[in-house]
């Protein structure tokens, strides 16, 4: 185990972290596990992402390979855990129409996720709450943009149309995501396809309007990512309302990111304070990438108005622009062989059959 800093990404395997900016919080971060390490039953192999209200693993459960997302210690990331799980609960099952949705598992052997969405664990004196998905080959956006910083303008077109079309299933269920980053999203690339797939395995405050003041707390997402009318609590505000235009922002600011190859808001080594001015100023790195993607650019600026009135209504008006350029990513190509599912199905009908024949011929 190791303490990792929120803010500056120091470590400490001792738990004795310690920072001398005031406005690093060191002390107080969280206990991150390593490969080996046991939460309940549940074994590490590694940590894939860790945000500033959770972590995400690659982990073992029950001789199977899974994700799990595991709530840091306080209150308010407890609760956005829970609603997470109890949303993904509620659309699983259902057609998305291009939606990319994490699978969600049960939490514990011989249960279902009828009895049980997530899940709680002692680690060092906290109960903390997790839920577990199903694992596929992938890295989060982030770790792609380490390697890549810049990727090919199909795979950005096609990456961010699927991540809006997410949004848009988000919006239509009336839930506001609040807090989008390259940090949310996970991807692996089909390789028959050459086609980036995406995951959008964090969800933000997933808030109705009416509770958004109420979930709202600026903990959970990287200040880099906030949206400009969203700097300052809305707590603060009662006359804040939420709308569909602060997601198209988030997806804006990815989008403006991936094309031209850095943070639109420079956040390493800055403090929040500095980051949530420059953001309020509109202080952000130039749009360079005009001339190869000029309709792409056009969209982009839009989405990343300050006003939200001025940005695209919703997520889904922004993908059809995209898909406008781009054209609709490649559907996946579906296997010959049949799911892990229906194979254990035949193969339990197959045995019982025998069964059955042994029987008779026995008797």
């Amino acid at each position: 185990m190791q303490q990792v800093c929120l803010l500056c990404d120091r470590t400490s395997a001792g738990g004795d972290l310690f920072c001398q900016v005031i406005e690093c919080p060191a002390e107080m971060s969280p206990t991150i596990l390593n490969h080996g390490d046991w939460f309940g039953d549940i074994e590490i192999v590694k940590p894939v992402c860790i945000l500033r209200s959770s972590v995400l693993y690659e982990a073992m459960h029950q001789k199977k390979k899974v994700f799990l997302k595991v709530a840091h210690p306080g209150p308010e990331n407890k609760e956005r855990l829970k609603r997470e799980a109890e949303f993904l609960r509620s659309v699983q099952g259902r057609r998305h129409y291009g939606a990319a949705l994490p699978k969600l598992l049960p939490p514990y052997a011989n249960t279902t996720l009828a009895m049980d969405a997530y899940g709680r664990s002692m680690l060092q004196g906290h109960l903390l709450y997790f839920f577990l998905f199903d694992y596929t080959d992938s890295e989060p956006l982030r770790a792609v943009l380490l390697k890549n910083p810049q990727l090919w303008v199909n795979h950005v077109g096609w990456l961010m149309i699927s991540l809006a079309t997410t949004v848009g299933l988000l919006q239509h269920h009336e839930r506001y995501h609040g807090g989008l980053s390259p940090e949310c999203v996970l991807v692996h690339f089909d390789q028959q396809q050459n086609v980036p797939r995406i995951l959008l395995y964090d969800l933000g405050l997933v808030s109705t309007a009416a509770d958004f003041q109420h979930h709202w707390y600026p903990g959970f997402t990287l200040p880099a990512y906030t949206p400009p009318e969203l700097v300052g609590s809305p707590k603060t505000r009662p006359d804040y309302r939420p709308n569909y235009q602060t997601d198209v922002y988030g997806l804006g600011l990815i989008l403006y990111e991936l094309l031209v190859g850095e943070p639109v808001y420079a956040y390493k080594l800055r403090s929040d304070t500095e980051i949530l001015r420059a953001i309020h100023r509109s202080e952000r790195v130039r749009m360079n990438r005009v001339e190869d993607v000029e309709e792409v650019a056009k969209v982009t600026l839009q989405a990343v108005q300050q006003q939200a009135a001025s940005r695209q209504a919703t997520a889904r008006e922004l993908a059809e622009q995209l898909i406008r350029s781009f054209g609709k990513p490649p559907a996946p190509r579906r296997s010959r062989w049949p799911s892990s599912e229906v194979l254990l199905m035949l193969i339990s009908a197959l045995l019982a059959l025998i069964f059955l024949v042994l029987v008779v011929v026995w008797w």
